[in-house]
């Protein structure tokens, strides 16, 4: 198989090694432990289902949690950027005691997780010890960022304190707004940039009416 091929010399050039004892099965040591990337397939995931290696560590020197974070992150990151994605099992974090309490997030952006590794998530900070900031400070302008602003009044919302207001239905385009100003947008005219057109509207209703006619009782 071609891409298999391609893809064992692709982790030759990575600095892993294959094993002589277990065909397709590479590792490449590092400073804790060791990483292995295994394209043999399972019972579950058989590897013409899915080429992409498996990925997986074992850390059999002691050292702190969010350092063990870090170096799988960082190769995770180096084998992705090289052009080898791999894959990792189904109960991955749950059965790694390294991220235990720690959240662990897919980037799609960029295709791989994000979790806790040292850095501080607002100021990038190398501040090497458990928690996603360097500081207080940084964990509150991290949070303050994440709040959206609402489009009438322009002052920032707390998560999940705004409601839900259409723009447009046909595509479906939606914002957040804050309760009284969701009231200033239908009882005035001061607003029509953040309403849909009336045909749209008409449409919508109409819409609306005749799949409650059809509905089941």
């Amino acid at each position: 198989m071609a891409e298999l091929k391609e893809i064992k010399q692709n982790l030759l050039r990575n600095g892993y090694k294959e094993a002589k004892n277990k065909k397709n099965l590479f590792y490449k040591k590092n400073e804790l432990g060791c990483f292995f990337a295994d394209i043999r397939g399972t019972s579950m995931v058989p590897i013409w289902q899915d080429s992409r290696p498996l990925f997986y560590y074992s850390f059999k020197k002691k050292g702190p949690n969010w350092k063990k974070r870090r170096l799988v992150k960082q190769e995770l990151e180096n084998l992705f950027k090289k052009g080898c994605v791999c894959r990792l099992s189904y109960e991955f974090p749950l059965e790694n005691e390294e991220f235990e309490g720690t959240e662990v997030a897919f980037h799609e952006d960029d295709g791989w997780y994000v979790w806790d590794d040292g850095y501080c998530w607002y100021c990038g900070k190398d501040f090497q010890d458990e928690g996603s900031f360097c500081s207080t400070e940084c964990e509150e302008k991290f949070e303050e960022g994440l709040k959206e602003a609402c489009p009438v009044c322009n002052e920032k919302m707390d998560f999940l304190t705004g409601i839900k207001h259409h723009i447009s239905y046909f595509p479906e385009k939606i914002v957040f707004v804050h309760v009284a100003c969701h009231n200033k947008i239908h009882k005035t005219n001061l607003y029509p940039y953040l309403q849909p057109n009336a045909e749209e509207i008409k449409a919508f209703y109409q819409k609306k009416r005749q799949n409650n006619l059809y509905a089941s009782p």
